[in-house]
């Protein structure tokens, strides 16, 4: 499972868009009629940008060089995996960390709240619930920043939670 979280979280926002197969692909169009004017067009095909992004850091069962303190671990948490994908500078950068806890519900949203909150992030609605994983989401007007808190019963067993944290924020 930690393997398949890590793939999401490093192949997020870099897939090709879904094609149905059908589809033709892309073609060139032909110049306007100012650029035919001008020449603009007539020369050497432009190159065009290739989005490079930062590349994902993530490690397992520690948090990663780099990754953003508005996002502190639960105490008395086993962090199972942390991930960050950094930004130009002042932008959010993207980053997750997920723990391992006995503490319950109540109190990680608890200890998330009263974080959250005192870095200037406000609560979106309350907390919700789907079958076994209650959510919270937070924003912050600064730069756009969003984080949201998942919480869900521990796959592997016992009476521990699943604790996932992320979003994007200002390193």
């Amino acid at each position: 499972m930690l393997a398949c979280t890590a793939a999401a979280l490093a192949l997020a926002g870099c897939s090709a868009p879904e094609t149905d197969g059908d589809s033709a692909p892309p073609t060139e169009s032909a110049p306007s009629a100012e650029e035919s004017a001008t020449g603009a067009g007539t020369d050497a095909p432009e190159e065009a940008e290739t989005p490079s992004g930062p590349e994902v850091q993530a490690t397992s069962g520690a948090v990663v060089d780099g990754f953003p303190s508005a996002i502190p671990p639960l105490p008395d948490s086993e962090v199972v995996l942390s991930s960050v994908q950094p930004a130009a500078d002042g932008q959010p950068v993207v980053a997750n960390l997920t723990m391992r806890t006995t503490s319950s519900e109540e109190d990680v949203l608890e200890f998330y709240s009263d974080h959250f909150e005192d870095a200037d992030f406000e609560p979106v609605g309350d907390p919700s619930s789907d079958a076994d994983v209650t959510s919270q989401s937070y924003h912050s007007d600064e730069a756009g920043q969003t984080l949201a808190v998942s919480i869900a019963p521990d796959p592997d067993g016992g009476d521990g939670l699943l604790v996932s944290v992320g979003g994007k924020v200002l390193p």
